[in-house]
């Protein structure tokens, strides 16, 4: 796959770099029974600006994946799993 081109996908289908995410959160809440900071997200998606984890939270949020609750620390929770 080259490039970012990705009007192939449906509404609700996740980017590689979002699935990549959405399974981090998923393993991370199945190991420690709470979802990771935005720092772990950072660390592991190897990305340097906490706005580039925000715009992929609030993309995934939006496919209906995930919910998030505003003002809370690790507040995201899982709506859907994928296969």
């Amino acid at each position: 796959m080259v490039g970012r081109n990705y009007k192939w996908l449906e509404k609700d289908m996740l980017t590689p770099k979002q699935l990549k995410l959405f399974k981090f959160l998923i393993e991370y809440k199945n190991k420690y029974e709470f979802m990771p900071n935005f720092d772990e997200m950072l660390e592991h998606m190897d990305v340097k600006s906490k706005n580039s984890i925000h715009h992929m939270l609030g993309y995934i949020e939006w496919k209906g994946y995930i919910k998030r609750k505003p003002a809370q620390a690790r507040g995201i929770t899982i709506l859907k799993e994928v296969a």
